[in-house]
């Protein structure tokens, strides 16, 4: 999610406790979770399956993804849980009810719920974001989950990990927004190619801003601190 080295902007770059993020890590979730469902739904209704069920079987992909996730780490993930029940609410209640626009937009109830978690999570103790950036920086290693616990000191560091929440939460509730919208006035081909392109570009693009943002934040904190007169 982060470089280490960015993550703590009041003091010089940390030790070498986590690893720099690779595009190479979201290959399989460009393949799995965007390419997958695209040509699922068009292959299938192009051979006669109903929307619907083309719908339904292009999920598939995303929810074997997470255990794809689940098997590698060989453990349960909470984040990944709560994004499997609703994938399994949202395409059930679909599929009873019927109604391809639910199918269409039942991301959009997931997207919007992490959004206001968000959100909401700036006035609790630590900010959501704080957690999932450890879970990618420290892992399960104590040492590294020490070193970055320890980070919270410092004000500058608290302030960052609230301007990345709110601007990870903000940025979800757009998602879920336009993908909405899309629903509305687009064919569900056209939604079904869209949406889970959208979707990934705009997790990229938060990570990428996450790591140039913490980046900014550390250079201009040492900055300070050399300009500062020595005690």
């Amino acid at each position: 999610m982060a470089d280490p080295i960015a993550i703590n902007p009041d003091s010089s770059p940390a030790p070498e406790p986590g690893a720099s993020f690779s595009f190479m890590q979201m290959l399989p979730t460009l393949v799995v979770d965007v390419a997958m469902p695209i040509i699922t739904f068009n292959v299938l209704t192009h051979n006669g399956v109903s929307t619907l069920w083309a719908l339904a079987a292009g999920g598939l992909f995303p929810a074997l993804n997470n255990l794809r996730v689940w098997i590698t780490a060989r453990k349960l993930e909470p984040l990944g849980i709560i994004v499997m029940t609703f994938r399994v609410i949202g395409t059930a209640g679909s599929l009873i009810s019927g109604s391809v626009f639910f199918m269409l937009i039942k991301e959009s109830v997931l997207t919007a719920t992490f959004g206001f978690i968000c959100l909401g999570s700036i006035l609790a103790e630590r900010p959501l974001m704080f957690y999932i950036n450890r879970q990618f920086v420290a892992g399960d290693d104590p040492v590294k989950l020490e070193w970055w616990n320890g980070l919270w000191q410092y004000p500058g560091f608290r302030a960052a990990q609230r301007q990345v929440t709110a601007v990870w939460g903000v940025a979800y509730l757009a998602e879920a927004a336009l993908r909405v919208v899309f629903a509305l006035i687009m064919s569900p081909a056209e939604v079904v190619t869209i949406s889970p392109i959208m979707a990934f570009g705009v997790t990229i693009a938060l990570i990428v801003w996450t790591r140039r943002y913490m980046l900014a934040q550390r250079d201009r904190r040492l900055r300070e601190n050399q300009l500062a007169p020595s005690s």
